[in-house]
């Protein structure tokens, strides 16, 4: 970052000539004004050498950067040419279910429904030394949970007995974060390197990371202190007891700025602007299991809308998702998104 107006940034004012008189800038105090002004006219017809030599060019402020312990010993050892971005990364998001609950919580206010967790997919980011990228994707549902080895998977990771498939999501990503901290981290192990992995979401902030909140703090693992409030969480880093890993929960538009989904796909993804569609409004927690075992397609009425007030897919769309089921849909979708 360059600083064009140091004076106007910081509120100080410096001699421009010799650097060695400094005074507050203020709009108030017209006599500290008065006598800086009075000392640079002196100093501008002075011919005494200055007794103190700053740097001809402006240096940057931006302590984030120049205080990083990986920056700092890159800068102090001479070795900067060396210098390289993190470019491992996790993505993930939640698939749910939505209960009408219609219950009043006070004479102004109703709950109309109730979300409930269905399944998480992640796209783990493995960069490689020749810039390219490899990428493991992953999903856990409710499914696994009734599955026969569920409680094998569990001991695997030491988790107690009744953890969700959220807690063995979590498992499994700090096992994944281990390997891609591996392939960023610098091949000299003197330099330091932060053994973090950032997790991104999109909209997670307001969203996703309420679903994962009763997860983010158990036996193995803990929180640290949110970023930001329960609206809207910035950041959140949840650290391993054991490996001391950290993983970063950030919403991706915290990073990029704010966007749409097809511009965030398309500027920082894999260019695909096709999104699997769903008939979210006539499953739930009650009929899932059967919803999702169907061996037939839905039905063009299945895609009806309250909220929209009409259909949430055209007839073309609709067309797609028929050639899109020739496939496990379950897990296409999830990996889609």
């Amino acid at each position: 970052m360059y600083v064009s107006n140091v004076e106007r940034l910081t509120g100080v004012l410096i001699c421009p000539y010799w650097h060695d008189y400094v005074t507050i800038l203020s709009a108030t105090n017209k006599r500290a004004n008065e006598y800086f002004n009075t000392h640079v006219e002196k100093c501008k017809s002075s011919t005494h050498e200055p007794s103190i030599l700053l740097h001809d060019v402006p240096m940057p402020i931006c302590p984030a950067v120049l205080n990083h312990p990986t920056i700092e010993y890159l800068m102090a050892m001479g070795l900067m040419d060396q210098f390289k971005a993190q470019r491992g990364f996790i993505t993930y998001d939640f698939e749910t279910l939505s209960d009408q609950v219609m219950m009043e919580i006070t004479d102004q206010t109703t709950l109309l429904s109730q979300l409930s967790k269905l399944s998480i997919a992640s796209t783990e980011v493995f960069p490689n030394k020749d810039k390219s990228y490899e990428l493991v994707k992953r999903c856990y549902t409710l499914f696994d949970e009734l599955s026969d080895d569920y409680q094998e998977q569990l001991q695997n990771y030491e988790l107690p007995s009744n953890s969700s498939f959220v807690h063995l999501w979590l498992a499994q990503t700090f096992e994944s974060a281990e390997q891609i901290y591996q392939c960023m981290k610098y091949d000299d192990d003197n330099i330091p390197f932060d053994k973090c992995v950032k997790v991104l979401g999109r909209n997670s902030s307001r969203f996703d990371i309420a679903l994962l909140w009763d997860a983010l703090d158990c036996e193995l693992w803990s929180m640290s202190v949110p970023i930001g409030d329960l609206n809207n969480t910035i950041s959140i880093t949840v650290t391993h007891k054991k490996s001391h890993m950290n993983l970063q929960f950030i919403d991706a538009e915290n990073l990029f700025g704010p966007m749409t989904l097809k511009a965030c796909v398309k500027d920082y993804g894999d260019k695909s602007e096709h999104k699997d569609v769903f008939p979210y409004e006539i499953i739930n927690s009650k009929n899932w299991n059967e919803v999702l075992m169907k061996k037939e397609p839905f039905e063009y009425e299945d895609f009806k809308s309250q909220l929209k007030g009409g259909y949430s897919i055209t007839k073309e769309e609709y067309e797609q998702y028929l050639i899109d089921f020739q496939r496990d849909y379950g897990q296409a979708i999830n990996e889609l998104n």
